[in-house]
């Protein structure tokens, strides 16, 4: 008998303590919807340490860090959602979001990369396949813009070269001059 009332007294506490945890993640949902970041953020941070492990929490305040440009803690909190046992949506849109903050770091491998692991999980999502086309256009156009530049560096360092070998040989002619103004029998200048 007690053991069934410390089983119920323990539920009652648990489920009160999720209702506190959802109020402070609509409080703070309140916050986002009015582009109130900061407080967002923290109401979201205190639900986190009330209920640590909670992914809704998690995901919001990732967004709210997104929002303030805080891109490298959005990231990691998305990625950890991502590689969690979190709901399949939440594990598609984490790597979706994640994709987003390297395409904006011009991180084009990362970005490549997080578009596929949402793509695994959701395939029909259209948003995340044109993202994942843009970004892979974007590196096949960064990879013909390097490949011209390494053209235009060979073109010139051969340039370079033709030049400096037309110097030398400027240089020799010179010098076969002067020796054979010397055997005729006039001084040579000297060359300092």
């Amino acid at each position: 008998m007690r053991v069934l009332l410390l089983l119920l007294i323990g539920i009652g506490s648990y489920s009160s303590l999720q209702a506190q945890v959802n109020k402070t993640i609509t409080e703070g949902n309140n916050f986002y919807r009015n582009g109130q970041y900061d407080l967002a953020e923290k109401s979201y941070r205190d639900a986190l340490q009330q209920e640590q492990g909670n992914a809704t929490a998690q995901y919001n305040l990732a967004s709210a860090l997104y929002k303030q440009r805080k891109y490298d803690e959005a990231e990691k909190i998305w990625g950890s959602l991502g590689s969690t046992g979190s709901a399949k949506s939440v594990k598609a849109t984490s790597f979706y979001n994640q994709g987003v903050i390297y395409s904006k770091q011009k991180d084009l491998d990362n970005s490549i990369e997080a578009y596929k692991a949402s793509l695994r999980i959701d395939p029909n999502d259209k948003q995340t396949r044109e993202n994942l086309q843009k970004a892979l256009l974007e590196k096949k156009k960064q990879q013909q813009e390097q490949q011209q530049q390494q053209k235009q560096k060979s073109s010139m360092s051969q340039s370079q070269a033709e030049k400096q070998l037309q110097q030398l040989q400027e240089k020799e002619k010179n010098i076969r001059e002067r020796m054979q103004q010397g055997q005729n029998g006039k001084p040579m200048p000297k060359d300092w």
